[in-house]
């Protein structure tokens, strides 16, 4: 698979997130209850004081940073140094996912199925992005 559309996989994977992200911003700025059928424990992951950074719920910071990598992928694929700031990006991205995976399970003990796939994803867009970049071609 050429190069070019495993940036376009990311943005697809981006899109992803933004809506989970958006969902939930809406969600919080509405007032309404998420469903959790999966894990329940959604009301208490977006209502813990780990959820708010800067006065935001981390949702709104889940669009921006989707974002963010939606419009990097899109510029790297024809620039290389938006290549590099997008594996920035989503390095920082993986590195509060970590974090944010950690108060999930081990302080908050509860965990937010929403917050769990687009953690999940900003991983797996990281690893992605990684096989772009060190992969050459045989």
């Amino acid at each position: 698979m050429h190069q070019k559309h495993k940036y376009d996989i990311i943005v697809i994977l981006a899109f992803v997130g933004a809506g989970i992200s958006l969902y939930l911003a809406i969600t919080h700025y509405l007032g309404f209850t998420v469903p959790c059928d999966l894990t329940h424990g959604c009301e208490t992951v977006l209502n813990s004081k780990y959820s708010v950074f800067l006065g935001l719920p981390l949702a709104v910071w889940g669009v921006a940073y989707f974002s963010a990598v939606i419009i990097s992928s899109l510029l790297a694929n024809h620039y290389l140094v938006w290549q590099k700031i997008l594996t920035l990006i989503l390095g920082g991205g993986t590195l509060a996912s970590l974090v944010f995976l950690s108060l999930q399970f081990f302080v908050i003990k509860k965990v937010c199925q929403y917050c769990f796939t687009t953690d999940t994803l900003s991983i797996l867009l990281f690893i992605l992005d990684l096989n772009i970049a060190h992969k050459k071609e045989a």
